[in-house]
């Protein structure tokens, strides 16, 4: 094929390198202002993007998870039309499982599978590392995308809420009945409550006494500002500590009728999960309830590498038979198992998208610099496509699990 003059060899050989293996979706590389090289079938999916070089092709080649999100942090190349998410799936349909059928390739899987089971052993010093690196990025950063409660967990679409604040209340609200809180006198305790959103909620719907638990100082002091702002006769019963969990439970044991944990779940790593629940039970009294809200992949499997390097540190996303295998294993009760689509998700990410575009100018250039909101975008976009169920995305839901301690209370 002939390419524009104003490409130079090395791009000419990645752009033969993308026509060999693009057979599917369309893929568009925009050389210069007048020429544009259009690869694949010209169905849906669809993006544009610049030609990268060839030594970020070869990258992206080698080790598509991370070279394809380095790539694009770094300027690598752009999408210029479509939405990244949109050129991620492009690439899925065409490239996904496709180097692992020669040798290095899956040489390289299985180092990377190595080295994800070795990041997974979470101390308590190792949890509180990994958490800053996320939720103490800055609030100045959070509060310009995130709704006013501050809530960095799935909205809930499903009933028709036009607006995220309407479909965040109502995620926090559904969240609330499923775990009964039927007397004012019960005591709920909040895992990982982040900037203390739902413990919030929670007492000011119920009057419960609610405590919440959170490794990010950013958060903790967030939720004591804002518990301040509450009136008088909440304030008693809403408490913060910035503790990890296990050590929280084990100076608790058997001090709660209720246990709730939103988006906390992934951040536990698979080796813990048995521990998390076993947790999770001491704290609850005989008879006790809990809800534990989480990402759930269709399948286990390792995750990515760009995720665990440069945004969340030593996650994991469960299938649904993990989650319900090591609650069982901590002698805990399935008594529900409610699914919300991955639509809920990825309107939910593409909210906080618009948002985070409206304002990106505005943060500090010092603080948040061009790569960091490159990686913004990037990490938006590939969440986007992970709760995509069409063929070509990742097809996660969020799941809602309802587990009970055995046994009865008596009062």
């Amino acid at each position: 094929m002939t390419y524009p003059m104003t490409l130079d060899w090395t791009q000419k050989k990645v752009l033969d390198f993308f026509r060999e293996h693009v057979t599917r979706g369309t893929l568009v590389f925009r050389a210069d202002d007048r020429h544009e090289i259009v690869l694949g079938d010209g169905s849906d999916p669809r993006a544009t993007m610049t030609v990268p070089n060839w030594s970020d092709t070869l990258k992206m080649a080698l080790s598509p998870d991370p070279g394809f999100g380095e790539s694009y942090m770094r300027g690598g190349f752009d999408v210029v039309s479509g939405e990244m998410e949109d050129l991620i799936r492009v690439l899925r349909l065409n490239f996904e499982g496709g180097h692992s059928a020669n040798g290095f390739g899956l040489f390289i899987e299985k180092l990377q599978a190595l080295k994800f089971q070795i990041a997974q052993f979470t101390s308590v010093k190792a949890a509180s590392r990994r958490v800053r690196h996320h939720y103490d990025i800055g609030n100045d950063l959070y509060t310009r995308f995130l709704d006013p409660e501050m809530q960095y967990s799935c909205a809930f679409w499903d009933d028709g809420a036009q607006t995220l604040e309407e479909a965040q209340n109502r995620k926090m609200s559904l969240t609330t009945q499923r775990l009964k809180i039927d007397q004012p006198d019960l005591r709920v305790v909040d895992i990982g409550c982040g900037w203390g959103g739902l413990s919030r909620f929670i007492r000011r719907t119920t009057g419960a006494e609610v405590h919440g638990i959170t490794l990010s100082t950013e958060q903790y002091n967030w939720a004591l500002e804002r518990k301040e702002e509450l009136p008088d006769n909440f304030h008693e019963g809403l408490g913060y500590h910035l503790l990890d969990y296990r050590l929280f439970a084990d100076a608790n044991e058997g001090k709660y009728d209720r246990v709730v944990s939103v988006g906390m779940f992934e951040h536990v790593g698979r080796p813990q999960f048995k521990t998390y629940f076993e947790k999770v039970g001491k704290l609850l009294k005989a008879g006790g309830r809990a809800v534990i809200h989480t990402i759930i992949k269709p399948r286990p499997d390792f995750t990515s590498p760009w995720i665990d390097r440069y945004i969340f540190p030593g996650g994991y996303i469960p299938a649904v038979h993990e989650v319900i295998e090591a609650a069982e294993n901590a002698d805990l009760k399935v008594e529900a198992s409610h699914f919300h689509a991955g639509l809920n998700y990825a309107r939910t990410l593409i909210a906080w998208r618009d948002r985070f575009r409206e304002i990106a100018d505005q943060l500090d250039p010092e603080k948040y610099d061009t790569e960091f909101k490159r990686m913004w975008e990037f990490y938006l976009a590939g969440c986007i496509n992970a709760f995509d169920e069409r063929e070509g995305g990742g097809g996660m839901r969020v799941g809602q699990f309802v587990f009970t301690k055995p046994g009865y209370r008596f009062t």
